[in-house]
């Protein structure tokens, strides 16, 4: 009975998520297509379900100073034959430091230094997930990558130091939640070649979000 319940359960996950991202990965572990796990951040800011099988990293965000904290999680997926890797991050981003206003985090982004499209003001449009409303928008970046020699298992690549980088055409989507006390930052990138195959997971992951107390900020958060 134990069995059956838990073959249950994992065949529910799989179909829920459906069989998007369907590209050869390099790293370890190997992605279980279509499978997903559930996830709370640390100080229990928010819940939702992973795609399974992406590396997960939970520490040293961008923009984290000792008077404003940033927890959440960053994910690294598949990659692709431009040797760009799918990546996915939630963040909660305390005021103060860097940003006192979400709307600060919206122009760094529309400014950054790798963007193709500078000349192009920002379009917003309306989210809803988790019960909160949000913006989302889309800006053209590049990435400078290396071509890379599988030798076995277990080992992601290594770089052909003779190798002349190339600058492959980048897309990514940031949604972002506003908080009081803070902001959740939704973002998506890959190559622009790659960005169809693994946009259900990212649009998926999105709508299971439960924000859960984020307001004010937990002492329990370090």
């Amino acid at each position: 009975m134990i069995f059956k319940a838990t073959l249950l359960i994992a065949l529910m996950l799989t179909l829920s998520h459906g069989g998007e991202c369907n590209i050869r990965h390099y790293g370890q572990p190997t992605i279980r297509e279509g499978v997903v796990e559930p996830y709370t951040s640390r100080g229990e800011l928010f819940s939702l379900m992973l795609p399974q099988g992406w590396m997960k990293s939970e520490e040293k965000f961008p923009y984290e100073t000792p008077e404003a904290k940033v927890a959440g999680v960053h994910l690294k997926g598949p990659v692709d034959d431009t040797w760009v890797a799918a990546e996915i991050s939630v963040l909660y981003y305390e005021y103060g430091g860097f940003f006192s206003d979400y709307r600060d985090y919206i122009r760094q982004k529309g400014q950054s230094f790798d963007r193709q499209d500078k000349d192009t003001k920002v379009s917003l449009s309306q989210v809803n997930a988790g019960g909160k409303e949000g913006v989302k928008f889309v800006i053209r970046t590049v990435e400078a990558t290396s071509s890379a020699s599988i030798f076995e298992e277990g080992v992601m690549y290594r770089i052909n130091s003779e190798h002349i980088p190339k600058m492959v055409n980048t897309l990514e989507t940031f949604i972002i939640f506003p908080a009081v006390r803070g902001f959740f930052v939704f973002h998506y990138k890959s190559s622009e070649a790659m960005v169809s195959q693994c946009q259900g997971v990212f649009d998926k992951l999105v709508q299971s979000v439960h924000f859960m107390n984020p307001e004010p900020w937990q002492e329990k958060v370090k």
